[in-house]
């Protein structure tokens, strides 16, 4: 078995899903799903699903393509034609008691002694919204964003000392001490902000997206990590206005 299929078997025994949480009903189905939960669900999908079905439900995640090599196909979801025939229920059985307990191959972990019968729930209805929703905001980070003032790029120089520029250098030229840790162990490099032709072609909302909710919202790099729980709107849009200023 790959040594990156283990690791991620391994992790997922250590969290401590047993055979008797897998063995549990799968809680009932709920009609519909308030805009702060789907927040929570959609950062749930990016911290257990993405790794595997990649960040917009496409089957490309980062361990793919090992477990291809292992005969193992990773399913899409964003197909609106097989998640009508697996069904809400269907779904919310396979994320809830793992792929062995639903017919599906036993890589897929089971989730439900981790996130809880809620929370699972509420990745259903975001797992079945997947084909529709594309890659845009989400409803609540969308509205936040629309409501919050412009951006002050003074205030936002504060909030890039403290939470970016370990990564992206005091600068903004990807050189921070985090980020040559990053390059030498992950090969990942982090973004040179000061690029004005990489600026010049994402939005404020692009920018905004990726500062919120992570890169691997926005098909990027799953180290760059989520800031909604921290930042307020406006801070974020501080933020943005001081990358705008660097680059």
């Amino acid at each position: 078995m790959p040594r990156l299929i283990r690791a991620v078997l391994t992790a997922t025994a250590m969290l401590g899903l047993s055979a008797a949480t897998a063995a549990a009903a799968p809680p009932a189905a709920k009609t519909s799903t308030p805009p702060e939960r789907t927040v929570r669900a959609q950062q749930a999908y990016l911290a257990y699903c993405a790794m595997c079905h990649g960040p917009r439900g496409a089957g490309d995640g980062e361990v793919t393509r090992a477990l291809r090599r292992s005969n193992v196909v990773v399913p899409r979801l964003d197909d609106g034609v097989r998640l009508a025939k697996t069904g809400r229920a269907g779904l919310l059985r396979i994320i809830f008691q793992g792929g062995a307990h639903a017919g599906r191959s036993n890589v897929m972990p089971e989730w439900g002694g981790l996130v809880g019968e809620r929370l699972a729930g509420d990745l259903a209805d975001f797992v079945m919204s997947l084909p529709e929703s594309g890659s845009g905001l989400p409803a609540a980070t969308l509205e936040s964003y629309l409501e919050s003032p412009a951006g002050v790029p003074a205030e936002g120089r504060a909030t890039y000392v403290y939470r970016c520029s370990a990564c992206h250098g005091p600068a903004g030229r990807g050189d921070g001490p985090s980020g040559e840790l990053l390059r030498r162990k992950h090969g990942v490099r982090p973004r040179d902000l000061t690029d004005a032709r990489f600026m010049r072609a994402k939005t404020d909302k692009d920018l905004f997206a990726t500062i919120a909710l992570g890169g691997a919202h926005q098909g990027r790099s799953a180290y760059k990590p989520a800031w909604d729980s921290d930042l307020t709107a406006a801070q974020i849009k501080d933020l943005v206005a001081y990358l705008r200023l660097i680059s």
